[in-house]
């Protein structure tokens, strides 16, 4: 039995700890799954970390995230205790410096924090890569995202009118996760091409400002896709600054029915990218957004979504590099 830190709080029943957490402000507006000290050490045990361990900081708040926050919340969020180590990794890459948890969870645009699970993890806990992959129905990805907002919210501090200072927010600050689909592409997976090993689980969470879709339905070839792509891209641009330097990113989310143009005529992610990088970088045109990309890398290629939509989706970043981490210890290696 390890020993929990935050204060425990006693209540006749789920009805009346409900309306506390409510009065707090302890929820995103949706019920809670009661933190019990007894479910909070088995999402430790399953993390194999103690309730001290340090997932992370924010300087700038004074914040230090531990283990046993990330569990309280995971539970909060619906979680099972076998997800623990995937929101672990995610909470990890968003307290990344370079994530910049402050800017992306106070800013006015309120941007939302993407996690894309890759690996094992994702079969394992059910992680939707395929149809519907960025809507509910799915326990796993509805609650590992909804796990990392409520960090960012209990924790971190990113109250609504407080130090998020959104002037609309988002639906995807509820939660939003997804995988990619591995088993449906011939393509290295995202985590591979950034350092992961093959075959080990990873997160990546990337800051959103916004979304737009690349819709296609015409085009039959690798180059018509990714032109179309490649607008989408240019029409509004990709945030950039001194301090980020030349690591940004932009998720570009292919569905099947574009991927299969590419895979058809052999074109791996790194030829995509090779064809798209001096397309999304030539002079900016009337109309366009800078596109502040420093690096043909910096055009991360997912394969998701189901069949039947010719269309990708562009998920432009807010002032933050998307920060991949592994599931440590990995989902595969705890019973089932």
């Amino acid at each position: 039995m390890s020993t929990l830190h935050a204060p425990r709080h006693e209540y006749r029943d789920y009805a009346e700890l409900l309306d506390d957490y409510y009065e707090r402000g302890w929820t995103d507006g949706l019920p809670v799954v009661p933190p019990t000290p007894g479910l909070v050490d088995e999402f430790l045990a399953a993390a194999a970390l103690d309730p001290d361990a340090i997932v992370g900081t924010v300087p700038t708040r004074e914040v230090t995230v531990t283990a046993e926050h990330v569990a309280i919340n995971a539970v909060m969020a619906g979680c099972t205790s076998e997800y623990m180590p995937v929101v672990v990794a995610a909470v990890r890459a968003h307290l990344h410096e370079k994530g910049n948890c402050h800017s992306t969870t106070g800013t006015l645009s309120g941007a939302a924090q993407v996690v894309i699970v890759n690996g094992p993890a994702r079969t394992r806990l059910d992680v939707n890569c395929t149809a519907g992959c960025f809507g509910p129905g799915w326990r796993a990805n509805a609650t590992i995202g909804r796990a990392l907002r409520l960090v960012i919210r209990n924790v971190c501090r990113a109250i609504p009118n407080f130090l998020d200072r959104a002037t609309f927010s988002t639906p995807a600050r509820y939660s939003f996760c997804f995988g990619e689909d591995e088993e449906g592409s011939p393509w290295i997976p995202m985590s591979v091409e950034r350092g992961v090993p093959e075959g080990t689980s990873a997160v990546t969470v990337a800051s959103m400002m916004t979304m737009a879709s690349a819709l296609d339905l015409v085009s039959r070839t690798p180059e018509g896709v990714l032109d179309t792509v490649c607008r989408a891209i240019r029409q509004r641009g990709t945030a950039a600054d001194v301090w980020l330097g030349d690591n940004t990113n932009v998720v570009v989310v292919m569905g099947p029915e574009h991927r299969r143009f590419l895979v058809e005529a052999g074109w791996s992610k790194a030829d995509a990218r090779a064809y798209l990088w001096p397309k999304v970088k030539a002079e900016q045109g009337p109309g366009e957004g800078r596109v502040g990309l420093g690096k043909p890398e910096g055009i991360l290629l997912v394969a998701a979504g189901g069949p039947g939509m010719s269309e990708s989706w562009i998920l432009f970043p807010h002032l933050a590099w998307a920060i991949t981490e592994p599931v440590v210890p990995d989902v595969t290696s705890v019973p089932a």
